[in-house]
This record gives structure tokens, sequence and C-alpha cells, in this order.
């Protein structure tokens, strides 16, 4: 049985982003009755939209369905910020695709790979170099505790 409130949870408190989820989960099953199936050319289903908290992304080969996307999160009044939507067309025509980052991963596998094999190699030479300052410290405290000592 539904209820008035005027009152949400506190920002911050536990609760706020499992009802969240419950009710973006709502909103979702109710597009994904409108949306069509995402076809693969790899012969498997592939989602027609993947989340994660309350960032969601959605699947398609065009750009049609987005009205019906915007439409059904109005009727629950959830906003899309268009300013921080990004639309991006997967195709093996368009590079653009690869730059696109998800979850701190570009969608890329090749490029993601390289770039991680970057970072990976400059990952060394940094610890290194922060053991040497964190060792210079170190004795530069234990010359002035020295110091102290022999003062006293």
């Amino acid at each position: 049985m539904p209820f008035m409130s005027n009152v949400g949870t506190p920002q911050g408190d536990s609760l706020s982003p499992v009802l969240f989820t419950i009710y973006l989960e709502n909103a979702l099953r109710e597009i994904r009755t409108t949306l069509p199936e995402p076809n693969s050319s790899y012969g498997r289903e592939i989602p027609s939209e993947i989340a994660y908290a309350d960032d969601v992304d959605f699947i398609g080969h065009d750009y049609a369905n987005i009205a019906k996307i915007q439409e059904t999160l109005e009727k629950y009044q959830l906003k899309v910020y268009t300013d921080k939507t990004e639309f991006t067309l997967l195709s093996k025509s368009e590079e653009d695709w690869k730059k696109v980052k998800k979850v701190g991963s570009l969608i890329d596998n090749n490029e993601d790979i390289e770039r991680r094999k970057q970072l990976s190699s400059t990952a060394p030479a940094l610890l290194h170099s922060s053991k040497q300052a964190k060792q210079s410290v170190g004795k530069r405290q234990q010359n002035q505790n020295c110091n102290k000592d022999t003062s006293l």
C-alpha cells in the first residue's frame, strides 16, 4: 500500500543507497520491457543496460530509444543530467568509442591493455623513489635525534 512522505532519508544514511537501488531497479525493469534487445553479431545475448550504483549505460544500435528511456525515467521522477550524459556510437568505422571509459577502464581492450602496461612500467620507479625519500627522511630524523643527544 503506497504512503506519502515529505521527508527522505538523510544524506549519508546507510539506508539511502539501498532504497535508491531498489527504486532504480524498478524503473530499469520497465525500460527493459520497452526497449528491443540489442543484437549481437557474436551469436550471444548482450544486455540492454549496464548499471553500477547510480551510473547506468544503455546499449543499443542507434539513438532512437533515448526518448523512451528519458520518458520512463521522468515517470519515476529520476532526472537525467544531460551535461553529464555521454552518447557513444559503437561502430567499427568510428574510432571515438575507443576513448570512452567505463568504471575506470577503456572500452577498447587493446587500448586499455597498452595504457595499463605503461602505468605498470612506471610504478616500480615511483615506488623506488618514494622508498628513497622515506629513507632520507628517516636518516635526517636520526641525525637530528643524535644531535640532540650529543648537545645534552
